[in-house]
C-alpha cells in the first residue's frame, strides 16, 4: 500500500481484496457473488452444513463432508445442556475448532490492525495538535 494514502482509502482497498480474494471451493460459489458459502458460519439451505473457514496451510486435508451440520449442532448443545456461558457451549460443539481458527486468523489480527490504526491517527491528531499551540 501506498504510503500516503488515507486511512479510510487503505481500508476500502483492504475490503476489496478480502472480497475477491477470500478462498472459495466451489465453482458456483466462485462465479456468482449472491452465494451464501461467501460468509463463514453460514448454513447451507440444501444440505444444512456449516460454512466454516479452513487453515489455508492445512486445505489439502480439509474435507467437505466433515464440517457440522446445523442439526448435528443443535443436537450437541441439548446433549450438553446450554450454560451460561455461551463461548464455552460453542467451544465445545463441533464447530468449536473453526471457531478459535476463525478468531485466531481473522478477528484478532483484524482487531489489532484497527487498534493501531485508531492509535497512530490518534498519535497523529495529537502532534498536530501540539504543533499547532502557541502560547
Amino acid at each position: 500500500m501506498a504510503i500516503g494514502w488515507a486511512p479510510g482509502l487503505r481500508r476500502c482497498v483492504e475490503e476489496i481484496v478480502f472480497s475477491y480474494v477470500y478462498p472459495r471451493l466451489d465453482m458456483e460459489v466462485s462465479k456468482h457473488m449472491n452465494h451464501l458459502l461467501k460468509a463463514p458460519f453460514c448454513v447451507h439451505p440444501k444440505t444444512g452444513r456449516v460454512c466454516v473457514p479452513i487453515d489455508p496451510n492445512r486445505c489439502d486435508e480439509f474435507d467437505p463432508t466433515s464440517v457440522p451440520t446445523l442439526s448435528q449442532l443443535l443436537d450437541e448443545l441439548n446433549k450438553g445442556g446450554l450454560g451460561v456461558d455461551v463461548k464455552t457451549d460453542l467451544d465445545t460443539t463441533s464447530l468449536g475448532k473453526s471457531i478459535a481458527f476463525f478468531r485466531s486468523s481473522f478477528l484478532q489480527p483484524l482487531l489489532k490492525s484497527c487498534k493501531d490504526e485508531l492509535e497512530s491517527s490518534y498519535s497523529k491528531k495529537i502532534q498536530q495538535s501540539k504543533d499547532t499551540l502557541s502560547w
